[in-house]
């Protein structure tokens, strides 16, 4: 067998084994007090005080009070010399007044007649008009509180707010949007010219040598230039639809930048809406980008913010709301 290792407490002298003495922060030691010691100073003195070295350190011993106990269910009382000396006495404590309640008056016994004095003896009717008395006071003062004292308020009945699906979101919005009346504010044009190069737009020439995929180029805003791989069928379709040029049979130059596309869709509609015929700053893909549409000239068109929304992802849409 293994002899387990024993250690004195500080506190109470008594040898216990290592694990009833907690670990020090950074190093393998132990501490000189015991849990069971240091719960029962933590009784004695609140977090923070000179008995612990910081907060957690207390939190800790609360904790472990909890998950353990005494072996007998009791706990070592101890007094250090440090806690003799700052030992304060302890505050006497109060004891709660009991009201007593006050005695009615019939309930008054007759005083007994002691030696050499002669006993006051309340006659019958002395009593009943006491007793009337005190139940017209008594009576009073109950009118005069019941009269003072607020009435309560009937209690409300709280309403139960539903949550909105979202059906009834975009339903809401759209009648906010056709609500406010939308003040044209167009901006003016702005000269868009592609990109320039030595460009061809014949899609006869362009050969994916078997690979199946075109190289497809660009540059942004900024000026960085970016490049990826598209199917060759897109790649035709962009040419067709006036987005990009043809360098080589093995890669295209998209045209336009994203603002310089926006602003030319927007600009050759004239800022109208296709559907409505209001003003209109967004641009919509007549088909949709998740059925194969393309960001193209040809494939894009004006729309306002109620449109777009309304017909979504829809290829049928027609604007009905007169």
């Amino acid at each position: 067998m293994i002899a387990m290792e024993m250690k004195p407490c500080t506190a109470c002298r008594i040898e216990k084994p290592l694990t009833a003495f907690t670990k020090r922060a950074g190093s393998s030691g132990r501490r000189g007090i015991c849990r069971t010691c240091l719960r029962k100073r933590k009784r004695q003195t609140a977090p923070g005080d000179a008995a612990f070295d910081s907060v957690e350190e207390a939190v800790r011993f609360l904790e472990y009070e909890q998950e353990h106990e005494d072996e007998h269910g009791e706990e070592h009382e101890f007094v250090t010399d440090a806690d003799a000396e700052n030992e304060t006495p302890a505050k006497p404590v109060r004891k709660r007044k009991r009201r007593r309640k006050k005695r009615s008056v019939g309930s008054k016994l007759i005083a007994p007649v002691h030696d050499g004095q002669a006993a006051s003896v309340a006659t019958a009717s002395d009593c009943e008009q006491k007793d009337a008395a005190a139940v017209q006071r008594q009576s009073s003062a109950m009118a005069t509180a019941d009269e003072a004292a607020p009435v309560p308020a009937a209690k409300r009945k709280r309403k139960r707010r539903h949550k909105r699906s979202k059906a009834a979101k975009i339903k809401s919005l759209k009648a906010e949007i056709s609500a406010v009346e939308q003040v044209a504010v167009r901006p003016p044009n702005r000269n868009i010219n592609p990109i320039k190069g030595a460009f061809t737009y014949k899609t006869s020439l362009l050969n994916d040598r078997g690979r199946g995929h075109i190289r497809l180029r660009g540059h942004r805003e900024t000026g960085k230039r970016w490049s990826t791989d598209i199917p060759t069928e897109m790649a035709v379709r962009m040419v067709e639809e006036g987005a990009a040029g043809i360098i080589n049979p093995g890669l295209i130059h998209k045209l336009y930048t994203k603002t310089d596309f926006r602003l030319l869709v927007l600009q050759r509609d004239d800022y109208i809406c296709k559907y409505c015929g209001r003003y209109g700053d967004t641009i919509d893909h007549v088909l949709p980008k998740s059925k194969g549409g393309l960001s193209s000239p040809a494939n894009c068109v004006c729309a306002c913010a109620a449109c777009n929304l309304k017909k979504a992802d829809k290829l049928d849409f027609v604007f009905d709301d007169f």
